[in-house]
Order: structure tokens, then C-alpha cells, then sequence
């Protein structure tokens, strides 16, 4: 059996992006030993011999770490692009894994323009259980949820402004250093209690999980205007090219908040199924059998 180390520095302590992707990759990756090594493992390449398939995920220092040992060993290193369209990503690319996955065709057109010759460009989305988030019934006075950490990449002022301008609408924001912080499992039941999801994050937001838990739970998505979130949301949400301008990201949420949306989200987050996302996984892993 291939074994196959991911390497998450703060796997076990946060449950973000990355710590949930791998998470979420060991729980459905079937076929392959997947570890995921975290803490003072994440940056010890002598503990990495071991393995056949070498995964970095937090860029700079490791990358180049997993890179030297891989020659070394000639083994196979591939590197998701969690980053997004920026200087991470750039630095990654720079260090020339055998594979860059990314998680949209628009990222992959973005990084073809950095990388070197002998990396090969792969296209691997993010996943959803819909199974675990599933519609629920709509509250009757209007809630649009937003789901998003702290930070100021993720613009969530961006949609309180908006909010303001909606009298009768409640907006509830919920993650990591947020006021109101819940546990994962308890996540598919707050968006069960939203009509409407909101989030305008930065272009360079490599995908955002959010989405596609949300249009699970059959909510339509309020969103920015750019390749990336295009191409994750299809037909399943508007989108605001301003998020910045108050009245324009209150205008597109009063839309959203009218239409009758039907059954278009869920059907657009079914495409991202872990059934059919793990196909992609087990054919990337394959093609680095050695």
C-alpha cells in the first residue's frame, strides 16, 4: 500500500482551511495509507523517508525542505495550492514539484504562467460531504449567514455595511474569531437556518470550503466577481463586481433574498461530491506510482 504523508504543521490545533482539507483527504482517500504529520514532524525531513508520496501544505521553508528530500530520494512531491493566486503560490512553483494541483481551472491558468518546465499542472477541486450538509427549512424573516475567520483577506465588514442598508435582515457571522465561533459538527444546522450565504473574499482566495458547504445546504451564494468564484458557483449565486460599495453588495443580496432559487445550489455542490472528487485523487496519486 502507497504511503502517503501530508504535511500540516498546525493539523490538531486549528480546524481551517488546510487542517480541514487534510482532514477531510484522509477520511476519503481510500486505497492508500495517508498520514497526516503535524507539529515538530511537519518540519523533520527524516521523518518523511518513509514515505512513497510527499505532500507540503504550508509553503516556504517546508517546500523547499520536501523538495531537497525528494530529490534526494526520488521520490515524487506534488503541492496543492492552498495559497491562491499570489507570492506563495509563485515561491511554491518555484520550487518545482512534480505536480501543482490546483483547485480551479482558473488557478491553473494562473500558475502555468510560473512554473518550470517539468511541473505538471493538475486540476483537483474541493470537496464536499452532502451527505453531512444537507437543505433544511428556511427561516421566514430573512438571515443571511456568513461564514469566514477573522481576518482582514476575508472582508466580512464588507458585508455587515451591506447588511445595514437591509432593514428586516439579519446577518449572522460565524468562524474562527468571530464573536460566534461553533464546532464543525454543529455547522450543517446553522446553515440549515439561513436563506441567503454571503462571502466577498479577496481574488486571490484559492477556493473557500464555505461555498460549497453552503450550496449543499441549498443556499444561494452572494459572492465576488472573479474567475475563481465563478467557476465554483455557476449558476447557483450572484455576483457583485464592487463588494466594496455598500449599496451594490446590498442590491445583489436583496436579489438573491427574492428569487426563487430551487434546487440550483444543491445541484452545483453535488458536482463537488467527495463520490466523484475522490475519482480525481485516486488517479493523481496513481500517476506518481514509482
Amino acid at each position: 500500500m502507497k504511503k502517503i504523508a501530508i504535511l500540516s504543521y498546525y493539523s490538531g490545533v486549528n480546524n481551517r482551511g488546510v487542517e480541514s482539507w487534510s482532514k477531510n483527504v484522509q477520511d476519503h482517500v481510500k486505497g492508500y495509507q495517508i498520514d497526516i504529520l503535524n507539529g515538530s514532524l511537519a518540519l523533520n525531513p527524516f521523518y518523511w523517508i518513509k514515505y512513497d508520496l510527499i505532500i507540503p501544505t504550508n509553503g516556504r521553508f517546508q517546500s523547499v525542505l520536501a523538495r531537497l528530500l525528494s530529490w534526494t530520494l526520488r521520490k515524487p512531491l506534488v503541492i496543492f495550492s492552498h495559497s491562491g493566486p499570489g507570492a506563495d503560490d509563485k515561491w511554491n512553483l518555484l520550487c518545482c514539484p512534480n505536480t501543482f494541483v490546483c483547485f480551479t481551472r482558473a488557478q491553473a491558468v494562473w500558475a502555468a504562467r510560473f512554473k518550470l518546465p517539468w511541473t505538471k499542472i493538475e486540476v483537483v477541486p474541493h470537496a464536499v460531504d452532502i451527505n453531512t450538509f444537507t437543505p433544511g427549512t428556511k427561516p421566514k424573516k430573512p438571515v443571511v449567514l456568513c461564514v469566514a475567520a477573522n481576518h482582514p483577506a476575508k472582508r466580512v465588514k464588507l458585508v455587515s455595511s451591506a447588511i445595514k442598508l437591509l432593514p428586516g435582515v439579519k446577518l449572522r457571522i460565524v468562524g474562527p474569531g468571530q464573536p460566534e465561533q461553533v464546532p464543525f459538527e454543529k455547522m450543517p444546522e446553522i446553515y440549515k437556518n439561513a436563506n441567503v450565504f454571503c462571502f466577498v473574499p479577496q481574488p486571490w482566495e484559492a477556493f473557500g470550503l464555505v461555498f460549497l458547504e453552503a450550496m449543499a445546504s441549498n443556499l444561494p451564494v452572494v459572492t465576488s466577481n472573479d474567475p475563481i468564484r465563478r467557476e465554483i458557483i455557476g449558476n447557483a449565486g450572484k455576483f457583485v463586481s464592487h463588494p466594496e460599495n455598500p449599496a451594490e453588495l446590498a442590491a445583489v443580496i436583496r436579489t438573491a433574498l427574492s428569487r426563487d432559487w430551487g434546487n440550483l445550489p444543491r445541484s452545483q455542490a453535488e458536482k463537488f461530491s467527495w463520490d466523484k472528487i475522490t475519482q480525481k485523487y485516486d488517479q493523481l496519486i496513481r500517476g506518481h506510482h514509482r
